[in-house]
């Protein structure tokens, strides 16, 4: 079984239990169960190509995440085939008193034997003394500290089991009645539970060592080799059962890194006679290294953005998991979302958070961030949204966001940024949302950008970007919004514009385009905002803009434009059309040039 590393940090990090330190080294039962099937060699099993046959199978589903198969299997070990009895096991050991419900399926955790999490406990099906047994795991062997409560003794009647003395008895050291023998001998006795460890006592009683984080005087326990049985008072039960499995669970696999494997998620229930492939668990020892190289990227940007004045740090640099960081969102062991908007960060992102691999979501908006954007930050490559929006960044826009394969989300806006814009932005295939408004940057549009075929909504107005409009935005087919007034962009407005068949709003006001408008434009079905004010355009309106149905807003003045304006517009709740000194068209002004 893999173990947790052994230095004392990791150890509080996952400390639940007031002063119980968990570790991973979780002793198999002593007592010996049942060999299911002898295999004919006795060989270790390959977790490469494991495969196993569902005999019969019971799926449990409580709610919506944890549903989980609890199978009976035939598994090939080498020439012979071992009959890994789960369900048989779980309902012969008391079903779901005893157990809960499964929060895994069967897996593969070590490469001689089979393994299934549940509620209050671990199973697993392994070869030891020359066969393969269902055996469940002796959770409290190391948990605890010092092992059992030799001199607590009780004086009440009871079965004595096991070396320390201990008695499973109906009564509390204090004479109180529990009813924990009934519930040992009905769900499986000492198969079930192990030996006792301690009396039945109250917390707090003289003598007593093990102690639980929400310890109080009227709570009764007794503590087993597998599990821990709880009295409490006015209860509608008479015992209760600690969830030990997810505690084991937790410290095989720290800091949520069990939600990598497939097999701890809701599953999908199992038919008879299907062919069973339990997931490997490997690579947990990489997971853990991994969490911490995230922990030293989060202390490296925490000391480079003066966390100590942060609005919010709670727990940053501290031994509390990740989790508990502010801001920090944790997936599978990984930093998935770091959000740090608006919390008052200063200096510059140190490159390191590129080290941060595991995110999809970066969020630092509204800070006063200053230098330049990292190289770095390409290496994001699961980032679906990046906000620096609205700090003091400056220098140009590293090409390498082009490298930001799953982006979806980009919004430097309110900044310094100067430069070109990236043609590698072109490649951001799953980009939807582009803002850079209100920065420094100039140059021409890239043509790349046409070839964004998920964007909806671009945004590059107040900048000093020149040159043409490319022709290739008209490839942007699911565009609503294109945002472009207050630049220096000069030439036609091209007339593959009118391709843009879902366009709501379209704004090239304050520049210097020049020439006609297409009539092009009067394709745009869609569109309630129609900006070309403050322009060069001549010539006259063409007619089909009259035809712009959803047409709600226009902003025209400012041109050298002649002819009448659309009768259509008149009647525009919002339109600057008037300033233009021109009449309106008469209906026959209006007519398609092809008409009859």
């Amino acid at each position: 079984m893999r173990t947790m590393p052994r230095s004392s940090k990791p150890r509080r990090l996952i400390r639940r239990w007031g002063t119980i330190l968990l570790t991973a080294a979780l002793v198999l039962a002593a007592a010996a169960s049942p060999v299911l099937a002898e295999p004919q060699a006795a060989e270790g099993m390959a977790s490469d190509g494991l495969s196993a046959v569902v005999q019969q199978s019971a799926f449990l589903a409580p709610d919506a995440n944890l549903g989980h198969n609890i199978p009976d299997l035939m598994v090939s070990v080498g020439d012979a085939e071992v009959a890994c009895n789960f369900l048989t096991y779980y309902r012969a050991t008391g079903d779901v008193p005893r157990w809960g419900y499964p929060t895994s399926e069967v897996i593969a955790e070590r490469p001689d034997g089979l393994t299934q999490y549940y509620q209050r406990g671990i199973v697993d099906c392994q070869q030891r003394d020359g066969g393969w047994h269902m055996e469940r795991r002796l959770v409290w062997e190391d948990l605890g500290g010092p092992g059992a409560e030799p001199d607590l003794l009780s004086e009440e009647p009871g079965l004595p089991l096991g070396p320390w003395g201990h008695r499973v008895s109906n009564f509390a050291i204090d004479g109180t009645p529990t009813g924990f023998l009934d519930f040992f001998n009905a769900l499986g006795g000492l198969q079930a539970f192990g030996h006792p460890k301690s009396e039945a006592r109250p917390d707090g009683a003289p003598g007593t060592m093990f102690s639980l984080e929400d310890a109080a005087p009227g709570v009764i326990r007794q503590y087993f080799q597998a599990a821990v049985f709880e009295h409490r008072p006015n209860s509608p039960e008479h015992v209760h059962l600690r969830f030990l499995g997810d505690i084991v669970r937790d410290v095989v696999y720290p800091f949520d890194i069990h939600q990598a494997f497939e097999s701890f998620r809701a599953a999908s229930p199992l038919d008879d006679g299907q062919t069973f492939s339990p997931e490997e668990t490997s690579g947990v020892d990489a997971l853990v290294a991994q969490y911490f190289a995230d922990r030293n990227a989060l202390a490296a940007l925490y000391n480079a953005l003066d966390g100590p004045n942060w609005n919010l740090n709670d727990n940053w640099l501290s031994d509390a998991p990740l989790r508990d960081w502010y801001g920090v969102t944790i997936g599978a062991g990984r930093v998935v979302e770091l959000d740090l908007s608006q919390n008052q960060l200063s200096g510059e992102i140190p490159a390191t958070i590129g080290q941060l691999t595991g995110l999809t979501n970066l969020d630092l908006f509204g800070n006063q961030l200053t230098g330049e954007i990292p190289a770095a930050i390409g290496d994001l490559d699961k980032v679906t949204r990046l906000s620096l929006w609205a700090n003091q960044l400056s220098g140009s826009i590293p090409a390498e966001l082009g490298d930001m394969e799953s982006l979806e989300w980009v919004a430097l806006g309110i900044n310094e940024l100067t430069g070109a814009i990236p043609a590698d932005l072109g490649n951001l295939t799953t980009l939807t949302h582009m803002d850079f408004t209100l920065n420094q940057l100039s140059g021409a549009i890239p043509a790349e950008l046409g070839n964004l075929p998920n964007v909806v909504w671009i945004g590059l107005w107040s900048n000093q970007l020149s040159g043409a409009i490319p022709a290739a935005l008209g490839n942007l087919t699911g565009l609503t919004q294109l945002d472009l007034d207050h630049n220096r962009l000069s030439g036609a407005i091209p007339a593959e514009l009118g391709n843009l068949a879902n366009l709501d709003e379209l704004w090239l006001r304050h520049n210097e385009l020049s020439g006609a408008i297409p009539a092009e434009l009067g394709n745009l079905s869609s569109l309630t905002v129609l900006g070309l004010e403050q322009n060069q355009l001549t010539g006259p309106i063409p007619a089909e803009l009259g035809r712009l149905e959803s047409l709600s807003r226009l902003y025209i003045a400012g041109n050298e434009l002649t002819g009448c304006v659309p009768a259509a517009w008149a009647s525009l709740p919002r339109s600057d059309a008037d300033e233009l000194g021109l009449p309106f068209c008469a209906a026959e002004e209006e007519a398609p040039a092809n008409a009859a």
